[in-house]
């Protein structure tokens, strides 16, 4: 659940001459239920008149078990006073300066203790001469469930350690915590004289009068709102924090938080991968603080769904390393999703996890934004993998402003992760052998014809690839071929599918020639069959023998262009990228691509899912 994710509260802890206290403390509603004795517990617990009454000092080494099944009720945090905790989460001297977690039960209180004892002398006489009360170190304490994943434990420590840092140094640079902490002290001086225990009304006093409380609200309400953290503490130190984890949605019933699934999803990042803004332009731009890099803003300016990395480095004039820095920072924060440069060839399907309810809220954004369209409507459209073109229907969208609008409907349900992408992945495998099948399946004399055709067709097909394999210059080109040598190898790679009767009908006629000719055609032929045979040895040399025999078979390999587009690509035919990604570095159209493909459909196996770098955010 995404409430989850959500911190239970914030502290405020310092510790001085006056001992240790929790200055602040948010959310600072009324505890539900105070601390119990033992003795106030057993007397609840206890209905029996005729009871026989136990000593409470326990016997035999046995400790009491905690009276409190849970230390968070209804989402505020209870069972701890604010002595309590403020002599447990301020350490020594020595621990400062380091990360702090404690977990007790089902809370974790994690934080950055800062020593304030290093001021310089002269810091320190003026202090003890304007008051009374010294602070020796102060600690911003974040309180979380425990069975949260470790990496949201250490975001959150991070997010203490900024705090913190920012308190210390505004207190050496102008003795802001020492100016808070006296408001504080002050609320809680005057509750005291008048005998109002009520911690409500102390907090809101305290909130009311200290500008470091009201900002330590501000970072509670903003991570609860939507995990993100920006602003400057003391309108002086910027304090920058994102919760991941919240804003890619990970929190999701079931699923396992981590950080390295968004980490991973950076590492595949591309150049021709493109962006799409999460948030109008002008929204982001004001989000941007006021010493931002130049570049981040040129890059929210010119992205376009329909460009990708590369053509935006060379629009904005940055390296595309520079661009693959700013782009992994806006997808870390949420601004930006990575996807595939829109075109009409992209092929789109409906996603798992879309919301497919008539009345959802999504629904009624989108009815706002495109006025007389329903969403169930746009999203039937990808019920099934199919190309954006497919989907532009001649009546619906006959003109370009409603094509325009129609990709304006694209882009906002990938904006919504309502539809994912899928891509053709190809993997190089050995093609099957091909057998003949009997005719009569109830003759045992056709059956036995047939196997001993498949065994002659087996020893044929092995001789001739143990051929290929050889080294060409070895290989004797003299040897009388004979009639069922030569039907086999042109039923195999010549004539692609011919029968055995018609390549023996073809060797008859060629050879019903002149001794002459016939010597001058066996010679060049012999010729041009070894120049093929180096050909394909020098460019399948890097593969498998099993491989390299399939990849032999195939029609296509005696065009000596198609085998070397083929033997450039075969690097890429393992299943680990795509259609798109074999265009760009290759500088490949669709159309050729395809083309050869299906010229060595027997050796390859295609297949769709989606990008991993699109699929994960």
């Amino acid at each position: 659940m995404a409430h989850d994710l959500n911190p239970v509260a914030v502290l405020l802890v310092t510790s001085g001459t006056r001992g240790n206290r929790v200055l602040f403390r948010y959310p600072y509603l009324q505890e539900i239920e105070p601390e119990m004795t033992v003795k106030q517990a057993t007397k609840e617990v206890k209905k029996n008149p005729y009871a026989i009454s136990i000593a409470q000092n326990l016997q035999d080494g046995q400790k009491a078990k905690p009276l409190l099944s849970s230390f968070i009720k209804d989402g505020v945090l209870v069972g701890f006073s604010n002595e309590t905790l403020a002599n447990f989460l301020i350490v020594k001297s020595e621990l400062c300066g380091k990360q702090f977690s404690v977990q007790i039960d089902d809370v974790r209180f994690v934080g950055y203790p800062m020593s304030l004892s290093n001021l310089s002398r002269n810091q320190q006489s003026q202090q003890n001469a304007s008051r009374q009360h010294n602070i020796l170190a102060v600690n911003v304490v974040f309180v979380l469930r425990a069975n949260l994943p470790e990496s949201v434990s250490t975001c959150y420590q991070e997010l203490a350690q900024q705090l913190s840092v920012a308190i210390t140094c505004e207190e050496k640079r102008c003795e802001y915590l020492t100016r808070e902490a006296k408001i504080m002290l002050v609320a809680y001086d005057e509750a005291s004289v008048t005998g109002d225990d009520d911690m409500v009304s102390t907090m809101r006093v305290i909130v009311h009068h200290s500008n470091l409380a009201k900002e330590l609200q501000l970072v509670f309400e903003r991570l609860v709102a939507d995990g993100q953290v920006i602003f400057y503490l003391n309108q002086w130190v910027e304090i920058n924090f994102c919760l991941p984890h919240k804003i890619h949605g990970l929190n999701s019933l079931g699923k396992n938080l981590s950080l390295e699934p968004i980490y991973r999803c950076l590492s595949y990042l591309r150049p021709y991968h493109g962006i799409l803004l999460t948030r109008p332009e002008q929204e982001l731009l004001q989000f941007l603080p006021l010493d931002s890099s130049p570049a981040m803003t040129r890059l929210i300016q010119l992205t376009k769904p329909v460009k990708n990395l590369k053509t935006l480095a060379l629009e904005t004039d940055l390296s595309i390393t520079q661009i693959y820095q700013l782009v992994c920072h806006m997808v870390y924060w949420g601004y930006a999703m990575l996807i595939y440069p829109l075109c009409q060839s992209n092929v789109y399907i409906l996603s798992p996890s879309a919301d497919t309810a008539v009345n959802s809220q999504l629904s009624q954004e989108f009815s706002m934004c495109f006025h007389g369209l329903q969403l169930m409507q746009e999203m039937a459209r990808f019920s099934f993998p199919s190309h954006m073109h497919d989907n532009l229907d001649v009546l619906s969208y006959s003109s370009p402003r409603l094509i325009d609008q129609f990709n304006q409907v694209v882009v906002w349900m990938l904006q919504h992760r309502l539809i994912n992408q899928l891509h053709t992945y190809v993997n190089l495998i050995p093609a099957r052998r091909k057998e003949f099948s009997p005719s009569s399946a109830g003759s045992h004399s056709n059956m036995s014809s047939t196997h001993s055709s498949n065994s002659s067709m087996q020893v044929i097909e092995e001789s001739f690839l143990s051929v290929l394999m050889e080294d060409p210059g070895t290989i004797t080109l003299d040897r009388t071929t004979s009639m069922s040598d030569l039907a086999s190898v042109n039923s195999e790679e010549s004539t692609g599918g011919q029968s055995t009767a018609q390549s023996i009908t073809q060797y008859t006629s060629q050879h019903s020639k002149s001794p002459s000719q016939e010597a001058n055609s066996e010679g060049s032929a012999a010729e041009d069959r070894k120049a093929q045979w180096r050909l394909q040895d020098t460019l399948l040399n890097e593969l498998k023998p099993q491989l390299k025999q399939a990849i032999v078979l195939c029609p296509a390999s005696k065009n000596p262009d198609d085998l070397r587009l083929f033997a450039k690509l075969c690097p890429y035919f393992n299943g680990k990228h795509h259609l798109e990604e074999m265009m760009f570095y290759e500088n490949l159209s669709r159309s050729q691509l395809l083309a050869l493909l299906d010229k060595f459909k027997e050796v390859l196996i295609l297949c769709q899912h989606e990008d991993p770098a699109t699929s994960l955010l």
